[in-house]
């Protein structure tokens, strides 16, 4: 089906959503503005349109929608190609999409939340929590190194597949108890047996599941509406979520999940299981860049926020990273005005980041596993700025 096609398609959902209510209110959270009135080109902002569609046009994604909020005003929110390519339906505006390991900035907030209460503190070793880590391989490991991927775990890290166990606390209990193949706190080794030990520490120390308090603490006060731990059976979100692909060796994806079937884990996946819309993900990243506030409400500390976005030093010439959060660009401390970028990606093709010296937010959604669009929409939205953020 041609491009064209494919966009009138999506100027009917558009205006069934509109009708409905879910664009309008979505929409409000960062009101639209034009390129101009913020000090963009419109001619610019439509090359990454153009370098989407080419992208759908030679197979290298199956649908994609960039989300670009500057100065907290939408100024360029455009999707291309399919939610479902089987079924031919379009991607339609604020597609719902597994984000992976966006999840993990989520948890991390969470733990943080639990910090700012006194509840536990980061030099804390994760055994006085969790007994399954008070043995000699596992009793050093603080929460500090699980946070910022230092606890000596491999990826994914679990003894056996995630998919055997019944329950997140049962995998991470069986993490602890083999403990880390490497020495706790000597280098940075990117893990999602380390974020799922913080779903269950969120559990043990506040009494109810990590996706509950997720829910309760961070997702309903932010307003997401449109943003879920689980997808259960009866979810009226259901049909807002976008079908997956993975790639072949050829180079050709094909569908190896869709909303109709059960979600894959039967847990929350602490480490990449949330669901959510780029606009969502956006009033997210707002919140941090507002240091903890949404509104006249502080969620989280100011001084938890600028420890959290801090590059832990294991990390700094492997892969920068803070407290569950990756930072693409570093600050220079001798000069405030210097670029500073933080962010996260997911393993189904999403990446977001925020740029708070420019107050800029830029989320990128695709569904389509084993790409390397997400890797290289940050050099086609620098390219439209006219920037060097990457350099």
């Amino acid at each position: 089906m041609s491009v064209t096609l494919v966009r009138t398609l999506r100027s009917l959902a558009l205006i069934a959503a509109a009708t409905t209510g879910l664009h309008a209110q979505n929409r409000d959270h960062f009101p639209k503005a034009t390129p101009e009135s913020e000090g963009l080109s419109s001619a610019s902002l439509a090359a990454i349109s153009d370098q989407m569609e080419s992208w759908v046009d030679e197979g290298r994604v199956v649908g994609a929608e960039v989300l670009i909020v500057k100065n907290r005003r939408t100024v360029f929110h455009d999707m291309v190609g399919w939610k479902d390519r089987e079924k031919e339906i379009a991607w339609e505006p604020n597609t719902i999409c597994r984000i992976r390991s966006m999840t993990k900035p989520f948890v991390g907030t969470a733990v943080l939340m639990l910090v700012d209460e006194g509840r536990l503190s980061v030099s804390d070793p994760v055994s006085q929590y969790i007994s399954a880590f008070d043995n000699e391989r596992s009793r050093d490991i603080t929460i500090e190194q699980v946070l910022t991927h230092t606890a000596g775990f491999t990826q994914p890290g679990y003894p056996a597949a995630l998919q055997s166990y019944g329950s997140l606390r049962e995998a991470v209990d069986a993490v602890g108890n083999a403990g880390p193949p490497n020495d706790p706190g000597t280098k940075w080794i990117y893990s999602d047996a380390g974020s799922a030990t913080l779903g269950a520490l969120i559990a043990e120390v506040s009494g109810m599941p990590a996706e509950e308090f997720i829910r309760l603490r961070i997702v309903e006060p932010l307003g997401l509406t449109s943003t879920l731990m689980n997808l259960s059976d009866d979810s009226p979100l259901r049909p807002r979520v976008s079908s997956t692909y993975r790639s072949t060796p050829s180079g050709s994806f094909f569908k190896y999940w869709d909303s109709t079937g059960p979600q894959v884990m039967k847990f929350f996946r602490a480490s990449g299981g949330i669901y959510s819309t780029t606009t969502d993900y956006a009033r997210f990243l707002a919140f941090w860049m507002d240091g903890g506030t949404t509104g006249t409400t502080q969620l989280l500390s100011p001084e938890l926020v600028e420890s959290a976005l801090q590059v832990d030093p294991l990390s700094q010439d492997v892969h920068p990273y803070g407290y569950q959060w990756q930072i693409f660009e570093q600050s220079d401390p001798s000069n405030p005005s210097s670029m500073f970028m933080f962010g996260h990606g997911g393993s189904d093709g999403t990446i977001a980041w925020a740029i708070p010296s420019e107050d800029l937010i830029v989320v990128y959604f695709t569904q389509s596993r084993g790409g390397n669009t997400r890797d290289e929409i940050g050099r086609v939205v620098e390219k439209a700025f006219g920037a060097d953020w990457f350099e």
